[in-house]
């Protein structure tokens, strides 16, 4: 694949030369349903797919506020009330055939949106009709046994309500199988351990929304109950230098999560004003327990470990905005208030043959509860037929009370204020600059302390964590010389503060890892995507989207300059399809960069498998389609490298650990069709 990448880009550079302009009475591209029929989508998110110059994105989890955490997509011009279900989901279940149109919204046409997406992706829907659409497959893996998968939507009409209702299942049976080798000072192999890890996940969802005109406006109600369940048989066993059994780890763990969610969305005009509110519910019980014996060289089980975690969470969120036009100007105001609480139990028990007796982890058993507010003003400012000015400024204030093994009351306060200038030349292209400070998102998560038994560590909880602050400048190049092509090019700067990283906590003979704020960092990178027909090849397109960023920290124990923990240095995503009369055919690629994480003691290095997959669409009989994806045809290995040190990262290295993991390869095989 590395000579994929100059190819996509001397392709865009090429047809951004000889491309001429298509007229248009506005800069907004909207591409009709018709400019999709080549690609014979079934739903809305096969059309978002293939759009030009639009990257999907879900909800950014690391930005607070309902608005950053539901993607980069409206739908008939509002944002989905709904946080548990992803938005790949949401289009999933709108038939193509109800998209009218779909539209991409840059620059000054972003003003009032408070996600901080430059580019958003408006849906326009025709008039509810009766109309359905599904999907029926399997999965096929190392397992050796079909791993069941569909969907299915119904939209309708019943007198004056629009409603649509939806299930949808997901499973998986696979095996990651793989060896790890033990080294020592010195960098010589003293053993092996051999990893088999069969597992299982499956999914079930139910979700459905309604929409009705009350009064002088529009209500729309949304909810989905939704149940999964994960397990895994890991086993490693390990030998010495020479090969002789010396003993092997039982780690089987399960864990499942149900979270049931329901929102509405009411808007209505109050004089020349425009009313807009949101009410969002979710509650969720996540489970886990995992049992971890160890057995000698002759299968005797010597000590076990054992433990089980019970998270329940809830986020309530209430939001409303007032929006107004004034000839060359838009003006909104707006408030957001939320609820969100955590009650975590922890129960870690070992056995070593006399029976279990309890270990008690720090931060474990812990109920959190937020109280948030925001208010926000936002004005965007037609100077002339070129140039647009879009400002916002928002406030924030929460606060936090811990209690249980933390008992203690946290204030935070935050000004968020963005400015964007844009720039626009040509028929539809625009030059956009940026410049925003935000806050990052508090995983409760992060507060509260586990045990990762197979790593044998503490992962600590840390109530004195603070959200991560950022400043951020970006210059971006959005060009758009044809209908069916597209280029993006940006470059940004961010200077942070109150870094989120790793830092110990806890009493000095038993300090254990956990998130923490480790002081100032900066990130800067550049960004390119696109799409572009391949002249050389009939009904064929490449696309890219790529995103390469170096940052740079403090390290607060060796106070040397490194990377920030598990920071992706590159981003990449690239594809090649081609339509024909009778099929369709393609192949995707994602990059997976090695990540880092800096612990006390101990250096953890990860790359996930790179994955090059392959599918192919045709047309069967009575209106449905076939489609055939053939996943991980490199089949890379994942790699895992440890290195320990002792006392701490401030040694010489002391052991390591290095791992590598086959994911093999799969295939899927859907059939889909309307109804």
């Amino acid at each position: 694949m590395k000579h994929l990448i100059p190819l996509l880009i001397a392709t865009l550079v090429s047809h951004l030369a000889t491309a001429q302009a298509p007229p248009a009475a506005s800069d907004r591209p909207r591409y009709v349903a018709q400019w999709y029929a080549t690609f014979a989508p079934r739903t809305a998110l096969d059309m978002v797919r293939q759009t030009p110059g639009f990257t999907l994105a879900e909800g950014e989890t690391d930005r607070r506020g309902l608005s950053g955490a539901v993607g980069n997509v409206l739908i008939d011009g509002r944002r989905p009330s709904a946080k548990e279900q992803t938005i790949e989901e949401i289009l999933q279940r709108i038939p193509a055939g109800q998209v009218l149109a779909i539209e991409l919204l840059r620059g000054a046409d972003t003003a009032g949106d408070s996600s901080g997406q430059s580019v958003l992706l408006n849906v326009v829907r025709t008039p509810f009709t009766g109309a359905g659409v599904g999907s029926l497959g399997f999965e096929y893996a190392q397992q050796h046994e079909p791993a069941p998968n569909g969907w299915m939507s119904w939209t309708g009409r019943a007198r004056s309500i629009d409603y649509e209702v939806g299930a949808s299942t997901y499973s998986l049976a696979r095996e990651l199988p793989g060896t790890r080798r033990l080294l020592d000072v010195d960098g010589m192999q003293v053993g092996t351990r051999r990893d088999s890890s069969p597992r299982d996940f499956g999914e079930y969802a139910l979700n459905g929304e309604a929409g009705m005109d009350i009064g002088a406006g529009r209500l729309k109600v949304t909810g989905q109950a939704y149940y999964s369940r994960y397990h895994e048989d890991s086993r490693v066993a390990s030998f010495d230098a020479g090969g002789a059994p010396l003993g092997a780890d039982f780690n089987p763990y399960t864990e499942s999560k149900r979270s049931g969610e329901f929102g509405g969305h009411f808007d209505r005009t109050v004089g020349a004003w425009q009313l807009a509110t949101v009410a969002l519910l979710t509650r969720t019980r996540f489970e886990s327990d995992i049992v971890s014996s160890h057995s000698d060289a002759g299968g005797v089980v010597d000590s076990v470990f054992a433990q089980q975690l019970a998270h329940d969470s809830g986020e309530s969120i209430l939001r409303g905005a007032l929006s107004r036009v004034f000839a060359a100007h838009r003006l909104e105001f707006g408030v957001e208030a939320a609820l969100n609480t955590l009650d975590a139990d922890l129960a870690l028990t070992f056995d070593s043959g006399g029976g279990p007796f309890p270990i008690p982890v720090p931060n474990s058993n812990v109920r959190i509860e937020e109280q948030r507010y925001e208010a926000f003003v936002d004005h965007a400012w037609q100077l002339n037929p070129r140039w647009s000015l879009d400002w916002r400024l928002a406030g924030e204030y929460s606060r936090l009370v811990f209690s249980g093994d933390s008992n203690q009351v946290v204030t935070l306060s935050f000004v968020k204020p963005a400015l964007q200038f844009t720039r626009k030349f040509g028929a539809a292209n625009q030059l956009r600059f940026r410049i925003v400070r935000d806050v990052g998102q508090l995983d409760f998560t992060a507060f509260v302390s586990s045990a990762a038994l197979a790593d044998e560590r503490i992962d600590g909880g840390n109530p004195d964590l603070k959200p991560q602050t950022q400043w951020s400048a970006e210059v971006t190049a959005d060009l758009r010389p044809g209908k069916d092509f597209a280029l993006s090019l940006g470059a940004f700067h961010r200077w942070v503060s109150d870094t989120a990283d790793f830092t110990p906590v806890g009493p000095p003979e038993a300090l254990v890892d956990s998130p923490g704020n480790i002081g100032a960092a900066r990130v800067y990178g550049v960004q390119l995507a696109g799409r572009a027909p391949l002249r050389v090849l009939r009904g064929a397109s490449v696309n890219l989207d790529a995103t390469w960023q170096q940052s740079s920290v403090t390290d607060p124990l060796t106070l040397r300059e490194r990377e920030i923990s598990k920071f992706e240095k590159l981003a990449l995503t690239a594809g090649f399809r081609q339509d024909l009369p009778s099929f369709a055919w393609g192949l995707s690629y994602v990059a997976k960069p090695r990540t880092s994480a800096y612990l006390l003691r101990e250096i953890e290095r990860n790359r996930a498998s790179a994955s090059l997959d392959a599918f192919v669409e045709m047309p069967l009989p009575r209106g449905l389609r076939l489609h055939f994806d053939w996943l991980s045809l490199l089949g890379q290995e994942q790699t895992r490298d440890r290195m320990f040190f002792d006392p701490d990262r401030r040694a010489g290295a002391f052991t390591a650990e290095r791992s590598e993991r086959l994911p093999g390869h799969w295939f899927q095989l859907n059939v889909s069709g309307s109804f």
